[in-house]
């Protein structure tokens, strides 16, 4: 966290209960299979220590990096932990060793390295199969190969599979179904996979199987491009909020903000609010965002600066300087701020997380 965080008046409140409410709904979606947190990027933003201890009951936790994974074993988080970007070099899958971490293979020399170490000491693997997402895996003719190499390797666990699904959250889109398709052609059965990602565990059934991950739905957003063919109860884990610095009125032609991109329309009252990019908020606005204040949805005017965004208040009835101001939460929700950004929540929560004091409710 960026040490201005503390020190300014926009915050995020995590609730950690709407965190475990939605880890259970997931679990209860996805047809009770083994759940994977994933609290990479310190949980979308959310705190990923605060969070995993919090979910004491988790199947597993999973994160992209080796250190992330570190700093959950020294907070004393015992479950399986998965390292979804693998290692690196050597030292880090050592680190795996000594940490007794789960990385992600989706390399050739991930198998050289290896092979290559003095002692596996029972480590347990996840070979990821490039199965349409382009990114990271082993391509599908290739597996065969891979998993007769580690056969080899008596030294380690149980090796498990996994794929990752890239238009999960397009429920009209049959890429999701070629992709479980070359899966399935590959008649590997006899292993564990984890295949549905959030999307997947919303969006598409067939995609569960033995392991699953939640991520940007177990904090509260639904990942699915049209939001209302899949309503799910989720509930939001952050708030996002600030105070009210300033209330001016303005007349009929008044200009708003840096490059005097809002004109007062009528005579307005407008309220500064203490939030800015700074604080991870997105500038870019390509609709109308609303803030809510004293329970009622109010519009930004003019362009997010730094450390202020301006508001239209001309139809509250009442309102002062330091009331409380929702920028999202429950209303507006993180993915009508995404929506009108051009951009999704995860951006939004990752950003807001690590730039503001994060305060926690149970």
């Amino acid at each position: 966290m960026n040490n201005h965080g503390p020190n300014r008046h926009s915050r995020a409140i995590i609730d950690l209960n709407a965190i475990r409410h939605n880890y259970a709904l997931l679990k209860e979606n996805s047809g009770g299979k083994r759940l994977i947190a994933v609290v990479k990027a310190d949980a979308y933003g959310h705190g990923a220590t605060e969070v995993a201890k919090a979910l004491p009951h988790a199947d597993a936790f999973a994160v992209a990096a080796v250190r992330e994974a570190v700093a959950l074993r020294e907070a004393d988080i015992q479950q399986k932990v998965l390292v979804l970007g693998g290692f690196i070099r050597a030292d880090e899958l050592q680190i795996c060793v000594n940490y007794k971490l789960d990385p992600v293979i989706h390399q050739f020399d991930h198998l050289q390295y290896l092979q290559n170490c003095n002692s596996l000491d029972g480590l347990q693997v996840w070979v990821k199969i490039d199965s349409g997402m382009g990114r990271l895996g082993y391509q599908p003719e290739r597996v065969a190969e891979v998993l007769d190499q580690l056969d080899q390797l008596t030294a380690l666990g149980p090796v498990r599979l996994m794929t990752h699904l890239a238009n999960a959250d397009d429920v009209d889109s049959d890429f999701s179904e070629k992709q479980l398709q070359a899966i399935n052609a590959l008649q590997l059965h006899g292993y564990e996979w984890g295949i549905a990602n959030s999307a997947g565990i919303l969006g598409w059934p067939d995609a569960h199987n033995i392991w699953a991950r939640a991520g940007i739905a177990m904090y509260g957003a639904n990942p699915l491009s049209d939001r209302k063919k899949k309503f799910v109860d989720l509930k939001p884990a952050m708030q996002m909020k600030s105070r009210v610095l300033a209330i001016n009125p303005h007349k009929q032609g008044d200009v708003i903000g840096y490059s005097s991109t809002y004109t007062c329309s009528r005579d307005m009252v407008i309220a500064v609010i203490a939030t800015g990019y700074a604080d991870g908020y997105p500038r870019l606005k390509v609709e109308t965002a609303q803030v809510s204040i004293n329970g009622q949805l109010c519009d930004i005017v003019g362009r997010v600066s730094m450390d202020m965004i301006t508001v239209d208040v001309t139809a509250l009835e009442a309102i002062n300087v330091d009331d409380e101001v929702t920028l999202f939460g429950g209303q507006p929700h993180v993915n009508d701020i995404a929506d009108c950004s051009q951009t999704i929540a995860y951006e939004v929560l990752c950003n807001v997380g690590g730039h503001v004091k994060r305060e926690y409710i149970e």
